[in-house]
């Protein structure tokens, strides 16, 4: 063997002086230096007092511990306890790894920069009784030190405060038998897809250990008001500790509230001179690591009215295209300052979106604000268009049909897809209207509710309907359209009339009929002219419904409206039934139901079929009437109408408990299923009816 440099690195590199031993005793000093006597690490920080209950945590890390090589990710937002929790099970798990506990704060939200990983390596290698002597200076060869130390031995390393991969891949053993846990704000899924990292989600608590958290914190009994505290301020760790610090200065819990309450938001009544508690600031820090593309949407995303948002909705505050904008708001999931719900819906942690709207106020001009927001309602217009199109595809539409034929036009393949996209989005849609009025945009105030009517109407939301059709008004009129104006005053009429406000239907109608009179709009007259019939007829004013009904008939023929025809011919039905004519009623029902097959109108063909059913009942018609509830339910199924499929399934039941006890007890079963579900009181009449089968 050539050469006189006698130095043996762990460094890497190539091998010289190579001596095979034997039978070793004792340490091999692999520097060639004099070393100290081994410590054994324990840099484990002070556990959190009064550790809450994170069982299904510690389980979970119990379990990967086990593993070889073991790397776990303990993810979630700021202040829900991740460090606390790591600290709680490293002291536990502490008996499983001999070799000692290494711990390091990496920094990564913090008022100071990142900790690299050079400094992390120095820290460990110290603690691990590395030389100092010829100590490597580069990552590399720290790297590769660290690692030879860790051979063959059992550590647990913890990294806290991860913000990226790049801060924790040296602190890898290179072998099995350490484990390594790491905390972020961050899911850290690069680690997932080369180091086989499992991220282990960590959730504000439920309000009972929240609750159970303050109450050792501060003294407290337990109680509503507690609940509604540790509630409103997010169930946060962080957060109910600071308000539990806050309790012991007052004398009780309604003081405490008091005080809380009197603040001017979230963020501002949970402010302490701790930089290190303070909400405001720590969430400053996760703010301050985004992107730019990623903190504008994180902001904008703020202005959205609802509880949360669609992949679409958030695209259109924003002005982007939605793959985009689904790949951001995904990176904002995984920085723990979204909660993403479903596939492709999304929401804010409470405080989170308080402190977005701050950013959102103080990084955005008034100007782009209500851009973003027009954009978003723009948004809503045109889905809620598109799935009125779909629901009632033969009444008018608020979108003329050069709009909806505009670039962008939004579709529905079918029933079932235009319901399921109003479901999510309801809840979302009360907030836009309300933003709408808030902005002056009057046009949108009063169309997105009408364009909501059908859909609120096939899923029974009373009180919906008729707040929303009333803002409706209003708006039509302050923007000075006698039109729109017919068209809301129509609108509200019926949700009056659905709440059985009889009289105020009756007056909104004679208002609406009297508008289309001034217009001269012969369609207006015909649809509010069906209206008053209708509302008289459920005043119980017959006589007067049945000739204003023959009038609006006359009417819709005039005009060639099959659907209202349809309308009308089922109405005349109904008040022929309620005066006892029942062949006539059932001839009115057969010319309705062929006007509205010709149409397509499957909402009010139901309901036809449905009062056919009645009709052939009360005509001592069993099997005719059972056919006609049968294709009823089929209809109401296939449009997804729970609340009139249970009406259809318990006549049908009520009809054939003497005749067809077996087809009986198959719909009424349905129907109570239905009705619990729906929380409707009928379901203690079909419950009877069922238990009569026997």
């Amino acid at each position: 063997m050539g050469g006189s440099d006698s130095h043996q690195s762990v460094s890497g590199g190539e091998a010289r002086n190579v001596v095979q031993a034997g039978t070793v005793q004792g340490d091999i000093n692999i520097l060639g230096i004099p070393r100290s006597p081994h410590t054994v690490p324990h840099q484990l920080p002070r556990p959190a007092t009064h550790f809450v209950n994170r069982q299904d945590c510690l389980d979970r890390l119990d379990a990967l511990a086990g593993e070889d090589g073991g790397l776990a990710v303990l993810s979630g937002q700021a202040g829900v306890g991740k460090s606390a929790l790591a600290v709680c099970w490293s002291h536990q798990a502490a008996g499983r790894f001999p070799d000692g506990q290494l711990y390091a704060d990496l920094r990564g939200y913090h008022r100071l920069p990142p900790q690299p990983p050079e400094e992390t390596l120095h820290s460990f290698l110290l603690a691990l009784d590395a030389p100092m002597d010829r100590f490597p200076t580069r990552l590399s060869g720290m790297t590769s030190l660290y690692r030879s130390l860790l051979h063959g031995k059992r550590l647990l390393i913890v990294a806290d405060n991860v913000r990226e991969p790049q801060q924790i891949l040296p602190l890898l053993p290179g072998a099995p038998g350490c484990f390594v846990l790491a905390t972020s704000r961050n899911d850290l899924d690069s680690l997932a897809v080369t180091e086989g990292a499992t991220t282990v989600k960590v959730h504000p608590l439920v309000t009972g250990d929240a609750v159970g958290l303050f109450c050792r914190l501060s003294g407290y009994a337990a109680g509503r008001q507690v609940a509604a505290l540790v509630d409103r301020f997010g169930r946060l760790p962080l957060t109910v500790r600071i308000i539990a610090h806050r309790a012991r200065a007052m004398d009780h819990v309604a003081a405490l509230a008091a005080d809380l309450a009197a603040a001017p938001d979230r963020l501002t009544a949970l402010a302490t001179s701790d930089d290190v508690m303070e909400v405001r600031r720590v969430l400053s820090y996760s703010y301050h690591s985004l992107s730019p593309d990623k903190a504008r949407l994180f902001r904008l995303l703020s202005l959205h009215g609802g509880p949360d948002f669609s992949t679409g909705s958030a695209a259109a505050l924003a002005g982007a295209p939605t793959w985009p904008t689904l790949r951001l708001l995904r990176a904002l999931a995984a920085d723990n300052l979204l909660e993403e719900l479903s596939s492709q819906r999304f929401r804010f942690h409470d405080l989170v979106r308080d402190f977005a709207h701050e950013r959102v106020l103080a990084d955005e001009t008034p100007a782009e604000r209500n851009h973003a927001i027009r954009r978003e309602l723009e948004f809503y217009l045109r889905h809620c268009d598109a799935a009125d199109r779909v629901l009632a595809p033969e009444r008018p539409h608020v979108l003329t049909a050069e709009e909806h034929a505009r670039p962008g036009t939004v579709s529905f393949a079918d029933h079932a897809e235009a319901v399921a996209w109003c479901d999510a989005e309801i809840v979302s849609l009360l907030a836009a209207v309300d933003q709408a009025v808030e902005l002056r945009v009057h046009d949108l105030a009063w169309k997105l509710p009408i364009a909501l009517v059908y859909y609120l109407i096939l899923r029974q939301h009373r009180t919906y309907r008729h707040r929303l059709t009333g803002i409706a008004l209003q708006a039509a009129r302050r923007q000075g359209d006698t039109w729109a104006e017919t068209w809301c005053q129509n609108a509200l009429g019926g949700a009056e009339g659905a709440l059985g406000l009889h009289e105020q239907a009756t007056a909104s109608f004679t208002r609406a009929l009297a508008l289309s009179e001034e217009l001269d709009d012969p369609r207006w007259r015909s649809m509010s002219t069906h209206n008053l019939a209708w509302a008289l007829r459920l005043a119980g004013r017959y006589d007067a419904a049945l000739v204003t009904q023959e009038q609006a008939l006359r009417l819709a023929r005039e005009l060639g409206d099959r659907r209202g025809e349809a309308i009308d011919l089922n109405e005349l039905g109904v008040l022929c039934i309620a005066l006892g004519r029942y062949a006539q009623a059932r001839d009115h029902g057969e010319n309705a139901l062929v006007a509205a097959r010709d149409v397509a109108d499957l909402l009010t063909e139901a309901e036809i079929l449905h009062q056919l059913g009645q009709v052939h009942t009360l005509l001592d018609a069993p099997d005719a009437a059972a056919d006609r509830f049968e294709q009823a339910i089929r209809l109401r199924r296939r449009i997804d109408d729970r609340p009139e499929l249970a009406t259809s399934l318990l006549e049908l039941g009520r009809l054939c408990t003497r005749t067809h006890p077996a087809q009986a007890h198959t719909a009424l079963e349905e129907a109570v299923r239905l009705l619990e579900t729906l929380a409707d009181p009928r379901v203690v009449e079909a419950r009877a009816l069922l238990d009569s089968l026997g």
